[in-house]
């Protein structure tokens, strides 16, 4: 019986990493996407990719924003470049050059145009990976607060713009006039309570 059962502990070993593998295909990359929301932006300070005062995370907050994560060597990034040109005028958009050449990366933008605000520079990708990042191109909304409201993994598209990253941007916007509005209500209400 010993012998028998050995002749068949190398095909259940194969049928069961064959069912591992199969359920592995089942699984959705971009789902981690939805997983992540409602972390917040990383505190970290970063050279500023044309040379300028480092930049700090904590002064991109304030108004709901987009960090998009892109490099020269990426073809998607290339490929979603005149979205993010267009979104530019909509929401305050800033990049997270990853794991490239500086030079290589200011002659792309110089050559495609530059849509952000700030280019943060991570030629080792520390910021990268303390933000969760698979790869290029990524893009984040944040709320004014820093919260993660959403993210896309992989190429940026009108579409998903619309569905995915437009609703959360709009709830965002909201949820940051009425706040200022309970502000400035406060504010009034101290100020006609002073003598």
């Amino acid at each position: 019986m010993n012998a028998r059962l050995r002749l068949f502990v190398p095909l259940l070993l194969t049928l069961g990493l064959g069912a591992l593998l199969w359920l592995g295909l089942g699984n959705n990359p971009y789902s981690q996407d939805e997983a992540v929301a409602g972390r917040t932006l990383p505190v970290w300070q970063s050279d500023d990719l044309f040379g300028g005062p480092p930049i700090h995370t904590a002064a991109l907050k304030g108004a709901p924003f987009v960090l998009n994560v892109w490099a020269s060597w990426c073809p998607n990034c290339l490929a979603e470049h005149p979205l993010l040109s267009e979104l530019a005028s909509a929401v305050p958009l800033y990049g997270l050059n990853y794991r490239d050449k500086g030079d290589a990366a200011r002659a792309w933008l110089t050559e495609a145009g530059n849509p952000y605000r700030a280019v943060l520079a991570d030629p080792d990708g520390k910021l990268a990976m303390e933000l969760g990042v698979y790869g290029t191109p990524e893009t984040y909304l944040f709320a004014g607060d820093g919260t993660l409201l959403t993210r896309h993994t992989g190429l940026l598209t009108r579409d998903i713009w619309q569905r995915q990253f437009a609703p959360q941007l709009a709830k965002a916007r909201s949820n940051t006039a009425s706040q200022s509005e309970v502000e400035r209500e406060v504010k009034r209400q101290v100020q006609e309570s002073k003598p």
